[in-house]
């Protein structure tokens, strides 16, 4: 592991720091009080899944106006080897989460966290449907940084100088496709392993959670109306392929991380609308410099629900990934004390925006990309995954919708059929 002495920052500002000397700085407004010794010469190693950490780096800085002799080692591990990097390493001291990792009812990572809920953190400043969203078998064992939400990516610049608005539900949506397809454009574009399944997640996720039509006909064993839910995103996704208003030469060519050329590729400033989530929409500012087509014709973009509803979009969010503490790290008192900070609305707000997610903040400004998803009345009526979305059901509605748009199955009813299965014994049924 790399030693760093604010984290992942540059050379010149670690040579800055190192020189003004943070102590002297003003402690930030950040309604925290320090608890431990502030002159303590500690390490803490931490581990993530980012290469280039940026939001992180700036919560270490941060930290250290209070605890100015702390350094930090930090290293990238992917999500698929963390459990393996924690058994080599165990006093590792502050870990990053995913709910992939966690939610499994045998979750190997799940051992490694300390129950928050137990420790003196206090959450008040995070919206407490992320946090239940976060919640593991009533632990509280991940500090969510961020939401996770599933939509597209809208060139409303490009829309304007055909004379389109921006759509508003799945009529509005399949006739500003239709324009677009005779006008020459591909409209919807996206990696093949993900697009159809995201462009009609929210619509599939949302029915799923507590409640809702979906949810409900699962519970009680009801398949038909079970299927009935599920059919119609189905059936969209079989018009936009029939409409050739999305070309599968074209998702095959697109990354399958959907990130960097993916990105870039929007940039250029004549795909209509791309399928991504936020993770993805937070990596877009900073590329903008690096597309010579953007910086030479920049235009203007948001990201929204996908509406593909009869009465509108359908709303559907979950936490992203978090951090969370190792009851075996070396330093378990001063991890706690880094979670206690991060958990506060200045550091939690910092941290999101940097990396260019939605908050989990109860309190946060809300960027121009996602004033569109954000909104109140969106947030009100919609959805928040409490744990009934699971990472198999997840994996299953990508799996069956793309095999279904590859024509791996007879028929709609077989791939529905199969989505439902995995449905049926995640939540309980068989």
């Amino acid at each position: 592991m790399k030693s760093f002495t604010h984290g992942m920052v540059t050379a010149a500002l670690a040579a800055s720091l190192l020189l003004s000397g943070c102590s002297a700085k003003k402690e930030p407004e950040t309604g925290f009080t320090p608890r431990m010794d502030k002159d303590a010469k500690i390490q803490l190693d931490m581990i993530g899944y980012f290469g280039n950490f940026e939001a992180l780096d700036q919560v270490m800085s941060d930290f250290n106006h209070f605890y100015p002799n702390i350094t930090y080692t930090y290293q990238q591990v992917g999500g698929s080897n963390e459990v393996a990097y924690l058994q080599a390493n165990p006093n590792v001291d502050v870990i990053m989460t995913s709910s992939e990792l966690l939610t499994p009812k045998d979750s190997a990572l799940a051992k490694y966290c300390v129950n928050l809920s137990e420790a003196d953190v206090d959450f008040s400043a995070i919206d407490p449907q992320m946090l239940s969203a976060s919640c593991i078998d009533g632990k509280q064992l991940t500090v969510p940084m961020g939401q996770n939400i599933y939509g597209m990516i809208v060139n409303t610049s490009l829309l304007e100088k055909e004379g389109l608005a921006l759509p508003q539900n799945r009529e509005e949506f399949l006739d500003v496709l239709s324009a677009l397809k005779k006008k020459g454009y591909n409209p919807v574009q996206g990696p093949t392993a993900k697009v159809y399944a995201e462009l009609v997640a929210n619509q599939i996720f949302s029915g799923l959670c507590d409640g809702q039509p979906l949810n409900k006909a699962l519970q009680e064993g009801d398949r038909a109306a079970a299927e009935a839910a599920v059919m119609p995103a189905v059936e969209l996704v079989d018009e936009i392929l029939a409409g050739g208003y999305t070309d599968p030469a074209v998702n095959d060519s697109y990354p399958k991380d959907n990130y960097d050329q993916a990105i870039l590729r929007f940039l250029e400033g004549d795909v209509p609308f791309w399928v991504c989530n936020t993770e993805k929409v937070g990596g877009m500012k900073k590329r903008e410099s690096k597309s010579e087509a953007f910086q030479k014709e920049p235009f203007s973009y948001t990201f929204i629900y996908p509406p593909t509803g009869e009465d509108g979009a359908y709303v559907y969010r979950e936490p992203w990934c978090g951090f969370a503490v190792n009851k075996d790290g070396s330093h378990l008192d001063y991890a706690m004390e880094f979670i206690r900070f991060l958990s506060t609305e200045e550091e939690i707000n910092k941290m999101a925006n940097i990396k260019g997610v939605p908050s989990v903040a109860k309190n946060s400004s809300i960027t121009e990309n996602y004033k569109q998803v954000l909104d109140a009345e969106s947030i009100k009526d919609g959805s928040v995954n409490l744990g009934e979305v699971t990472p198999d059901i997840v994996e299953a509605w990508y799996s069956c919708m793309t095999g279904y748009a590859a024509g791996e199955y007879v028929s709609a009813k077989d791939a529905v059929t199969e989505f439902l299965d995995v449905c049926d014994r995640d939540m309980g049924q068989e």
